[in-house]
């Protein structure tokens, strides 16, 4: 079965979504091997975070869908929009730091925009995209699709991240269907990708989970306090042993399954103070993970890595489902699965 077409129309109805969607569930489950039987219980789930703009503030969450895309929250998907620049190019705060420091809000339907010195900026999905057209976006090395947001909020993001001197437009991914893999590094062969696995508006793939305790151990290294923001996951984990995370090759939260894809390698991005929206002049937290979590094997990746420490596991979804803070939990070890271990 081919995979399914690059966009739907914008004004696709919700029957032509949900079955574009039930074609790509059903290939789904074609070519996913059986799950692991042995499940161990590490701890509950302390934290949900969205992040309705890549690269901006995210939006703490008590529950959420688990979905193709990532976390969903109210007919959003994590990295439910996106900023592009003048050239089309999809963007983040690596480009534009302060953009780190745009604080999010997302309250029916309405994306609520705030930065200082500037008023903030509604956008009412509902009536002001009604109309809106869809342009091709470049973005991490092929082209997705987008709702454009208009002049108004690209004028807004324009002075907030850049004083006027550049040009900035956001993009929605609403429900256009967006067929974009998981991105996949060519020069190794991480075992547990599939051509099935999905991103959106996200770097990698679709979710993104750590351990609060691998950042307490972080923070007893460091002389000055690191946030989870730096990090930027979508689930924070309590109770584990600090980066045990590192042998996760199955994480089970209720009747949700994500498998690890990945690593998850760290870049300057994590640098960036995700309050001041302002660039860490002690190179906070990369310098002290480089003192202890880079990765040693397999030999070619630890030397590609050489300079990226690992924190937290980029995964993609098996099942489907709904997640809230307090819930247990399980996983499937690679050292128990070492099938499974991807890389």
């Amino acid at each position: 079965m081919g995979i399914l077409e690059e966009r739907v129309a914008v004004g696709i109805g919700a029957a032509g979504v949900g079955a574009a969607l039930v074609g790509w569930w059903a290939w789904r489950r074609l070519s996913t091997p059986a799950l692991p039987d042995k499940w161990e219980e590490v701890g509950e789930v302390s934290e949900l975070i969205i992040f309705p703009v890549k690269s901006a503030r995210g939006i703490r969450v008590q529950e959420a869908e688990a979905g193709v895309y990532g976390v969903r929250v109210n007919h959003l998907d994590d990295r439910g929009f996106m900023v592009i620049n003048a050239h089309g190019e999809g963007m983040g705060c690596k480009q534009a730091e302060p953009l780190a420091a745009v604080v999010t809000e997302w309250k029916d339907r309405v994306l609520t925009l705030k930065f200082p010195g500037l008023q903030d900026f509604s956008l009412d999905v509902k009536k002001d995209l009604k109309d809106k057209k869809t342009i091709d976006v470049k973005f991490q090395g092929t082209t997705v699709p987008g709702i454009d947001c208009g002049d108004e909020v690209a004028s807004w993001l324009s002075k907030a991240l850049y004083k006027d001197t550049k040009k900035a437009r956001l993009v929605y991914k609403g429900d256009i269907v967006i067929t974009r893999q998981a991105k996949k590094i060519e020069f190794h062969n991480f075992t547990q990708y599939k051509k099935t696995d999905r991103a959106a508006y996200s770097d990698w793939s679709s979710y993104h989970l750590a351990c609060q305790s691998s950042l307490d151990d972080l923070n007893s290294r460091t002389e000055e306090p690191i946030l989870m923001d730096n990090f930027r996951p979508n689930i924070i984990v309590k109770g584990s042993k600090p980066f045990d995370e590192n042998d996760w090759a199955y994480v089970k939260i209720g009747e949700v399954v994500l498998r690890r894809l990945k690593p998850c390698q760290r870049c300057m991005l994590t640098t960036i103070d995700p309050i001041k929206g302002q660039r860490s002049k002690t190179m906070e937290p990369l310098r002290t993970l480089k003192q202890y979590q880079l990765l040693k094997e397999p030999a070619g990746l630890a030397k590609a890595w050489k300079d990226s420490p690992i924190f937290g596991v980029t995964m993609s979804i098996d099942v489907l489902g709904n997640i809230s803070v307090g819930d247990k939990v399980l996983v499937a070890r690679a050292s128990v699965y070492p099938q499974f271990k991807g890389y």
